[in-house]
């Protein structure tokens, strides 16, 4: 997969858009797949160990690597969702958020968090996992 490149202009150019259709910063620099952003307000879950029991664990819908590859700049929501399934939540910026569970060897897997940010006309325009190993699996790193 091929990454975008932001130059300055296309940055201020994205901001200032995105500022006046009201999404704010947030939403505006996001404008690349499979970016990581543990900073970008993706829900946290805390216990102490002691009370950790399986409702703690994250639940995460189960894709192939190859599945979550389909998602493009450009996709539509419908896409999105036959891809990674239904987001579990929404954020103010109409941001979604995922549990993806992506395969790991010897029948593991990884519960990731996976944010899709939107264009003007819902179509996805970047997106960011929580975490570094989720991306660098879809990416192949």
């Amino acid at each position: 997969m091929m990454k975008r490149v932001k130059t300055p202009f296309a940055m201020l150019t994205g901001l200032a858009m995105a500022l006046v259709l009201g999404l704010g910063p947030a939403a505006a620099d996001v404008t690349t797949l499979n970016g990581v952003g543990p900073d970008r307000d993706f829900p946290r879950a805390w216990r102490a160990y002691s009370q950790m029991d399986k409702r703690f664990a994250r639940v995460g819908t189960p894709r192939s690597v190859a599945t979550v590859r389909k998602i493009a700049i450009g996709s539509s929501k419908q896409q999105l969702v036959r891809a990674v399934g239904q987001p579990v939540s929404a954020y103010k910026d109409g941001s979604w958020n995922f549990n993806v569970a992506l395969p790991l060897p010897q029948r593991n897997k990884l519960i990731c968090q996976y944010r899709v940010y939107f264009d003007d006309q819902d179509r996805v325009a970047g997106t960011l996992w929580r975490r570094p190993q989720c991306a660098n699996i879809v990416t192949g790193q």
